[in-house]
């Protein structure tokens, strides 16, 4: 890559957004609804490159929505990727199985994996031909890790920003809350918040989030202010429950699965995810021998490596776009 000036400022990140960015999306999507289960709508949102040498599959973490990761797209069609971002169950526009917006609930993480393939698949089946990519963050990554495992060559790279492998769980050691979420769940408390959650308020700050730009950050925020749909903030007991048995998974039998190549991108201060079970997982699928998986520490980032200055997302996105790149090139 001989410049790296298609990374967005946070000098002009507002202006750039709003008059170069956020046009150029619109001209190149469209809404798409799938029902895997009848009655159950599933939003995407489908962006068609000009000039296309791939397909990306995005998928966002928990409480997150696919407005939120517009700067991604935006990085991806430059480049020629078509980019199909679909929202979780429980999240954004997407079905859902309680009412209360804030609450994210599930009744099973495969359900998560289940509505990840059918995007997948439908993107390979759309965009025949091309080469068909995962980017998945967080929550989404741990589901990505999981769909990589069902369907090993559907996609031919991933990467997996964050990946929650197992999940912080704010100051209750692994062990206990595992016993609790479960415990919870067999008394019927299964759709309702874990013990601290609580509706939306609107009291976030960026001292407290998991972004190190601030820029990055309010961008969005103010859009999810004004939105009731992407005001998602506690997860349900079940929620707990079902990232405890995705941790299991891919940590016990998942990693056996994977042949597609990864890079697993980890952030030095992150206190939403565990460092250890990222490194554990990579260590695990290398040595199994059937595809290999490459871990990249990203000095002065937070949980959201895709929310950091400019200087760090030049790094970040000549990694993610070189190893996309080289797909067939070994």
């Amino acid at each position: 890559m001989e410049e790296k000036s298609y990374i967005l400022r946070e000098e002009t990140y507002f202006e750039e957004m709003r008059q170069r960015v956020l046009p150029y999306l619109a001209q190149r999507k469209k809404e798409l609804w799938l029902e895997r289960e009848p009655g159950k709508r599933q939003y995407c949102v489908r962006y068609l490159a000009d000039e296309a040498v791939g397909t990306v599959v995005v998928v966002h973490g928990f409480t997150e929505t696919a407005e939120k990761y517009q700067e991604v797209v935006w990085y991806f069609l430059s480049h020629g990727y078509h980019v199909y971002v679909p929202e979780h169950c429980g999240h954004g526009h997407s079905y859902r199985l309680v009412d209360d917006l804030s609450l994210v609930h599930v009744d099973s993480y495969e359900r998560y994996v289940a509505d990840l393939l059918a995007v997948a698949e439908r993107a390979a089946k759309e965009q025949k031909g091309l080469p068909l990519f995962l980017y998945a963050h967080s929550m989404g990554g741990g589901v990505g890790a999981a769909a990589l495992s069902r369907r090993p060559r559907l996609f031919a790279r991933a990467v997996l920003t964050s990946p929650m492998i197992r999940p912080i769980t704010s100051g209750v050691p692994w062990p206990a809350a595992k016993l609790l979420a479960g415990l919870l769940c067999k008394l019927g408390r299964a759709d309702k918040y874990v013990p601290g959650g609580h509706p939306f308020d609107g009291k976030e700050t960026f001292e407290g989030s998991p972004s190190t730009c601030r820029e990055r950050y309010e961008f969005y925020q103010r859009r999810r202010e004004e939105e009731p749909v992407y005001q998602m903030n506690s997860p349900s007991c079940g929620w707990l429950h079902e990232a405890v048995r995705l941790n299991r998974y891919l940590q016990s039998d998942g990693w056996k699965q994977i042949e597609t190549p990864f890079l697993l991108f980890q952030a030095e201060d992150d206190s939403f995810v565990w460092d250890s079970e990222q490194e554990r997982f990579v260590e695990k699928v290398n040595r199994n021998g059937r595809t290999s998986a490459r871990l990249v520490h990203m000095s002065e980032t937070k949980h959201e490596i895709f929310n950091s200055a400019s200087s760090v997302l030049e790094r970040y996105w000549e990694e993610i776009l070189r190893f996309f790149a080289s797909t067939g090139k070994e």
